[in-house]
Formats: C-alpha cells, structure tokens, sequence
C-alpha cells in the first residue's frame, strides 16, 4: 500500500483541528512547537517497543511522530507539493555529494 504524502498531510491538518491542536483560523505556529515536542521525544527515545504500535520501538515512533509534525505544518503554510518537496531537496542532497 502506497502513502501519498499530499493526501496524508491533509489528513493530519484535519486530525490536528479535530484534537484541538489548531482552529481553522490557526497560524501555523503551534504546529511548531508540535515539531518541537516530538523531536525532544526523538531523542530521549530507547530501542525498546514503543507504548502505541506493538511492533515499533520508541524511536520509530517518536520518528514517526516528527515526520507527522512535520508534513501537517507543511500542510499548514500551504506547500502544495509535499512530495516533490521531498523529491528535490534529496536530488539537491544527492548533487551536493557528487
């Protein structure tokens, strides 16, 4: 099953106004923070199997999260290309290494 990051991030936008995380009316700031957050969760993260998934360790999860944080505030400050985003900025990581 393929994930498209556009739709996906659609998704999260919506997820966060329903858990009250952001309104409609929202700047994109809070999600930020959110960023913010999980990644301090990132890094106090162990390899031991996470509370949520069953099969994931904490720091796939908490990866997860930052990457969810992330694509819902591209979202927000209206990328609309999330995916060829991603695309480019590895291609410009790939020609800066040659």
């Amino acid at each position: 099953m393929a994930i498209t990051l556009n739709k996906s991030a659609i998704r999260c936008e919506k997820i966060a106004i329903a858990s009250g995380k952001i309104n409609t009316k929202s700047s994109a700031r809070p999600l930020l923070y959110d960023i913010s957050r999980h990644w301090r969760e990132l890094l106090d993260a162990s390899r031991f199997q996470g509370n949520h998934a069953g099969i994931w360790s904490e720091t796939e999860e908490a990866a997860a999260e930052v990457i969810i944080s992330t694509m819902t505030y591209l979202q927000r400050i209206g990328c609309k290309n999330i995916e060829q985003l991603l695309k480019d900025t590895i291609e410009r990581h790939s020609r800066q290494n040659e």
